[in-house]
């Protein structure tokens, strides 16, 4: 099992939740957060804000499921520009994946399905 956690902008989140709910991906847990990356921060007139609101998406999928994930949510999360629509803007977000060793429901106790050693 992997561990996606996307984070992205929060007006790509709704589109990207869909987009993995229809894909049959579901399960996930959604946190808004602040961040920057590279763009490091945004100004308005005199004011520069370095805490940018996201949205992060927490979603453990089985192995297989990873690559159909993430290219869903990278498709979905990109937002473009109209002289390049295929590629992304700045502080459209990343993708981090980890491995997941266990996981266990807390209403029963019990090992999920997916979990390594089940």
């Amino acid at each position: 099992m992997k561990m996606i956690w996307a984070v992205i902008r929060p007006e790509s989140a709704q589109r990207v939740i869909t987009a993995l709910d229809n894909a049959g991906i579901g399960g996930m847990t959604r946190i808004h957060v602040t961040g920057h990356g590279r763009e490091m921060g945004i100004t308005f007139g005199s004011v520069h804000y370095t805490e940018i609101p996201k949205e992060m998406l927490m979603i453990v999928v089985p192995d297989s499921e990873v690559a159909k994930a993430v290219m869903i949510i990278r498709t979905e999360a990109k937002t473009g520009s109209k002289n390049a629509p295929e590629e992304g803007t700045i502080g459209d977000g990343k993708i981090f994946i980890t491995y997941v060793e266990d996981s266990f429901a807390i209403r029963t106790a019990g090992k999920t399905a997916g979990s390594s050693k089940a």
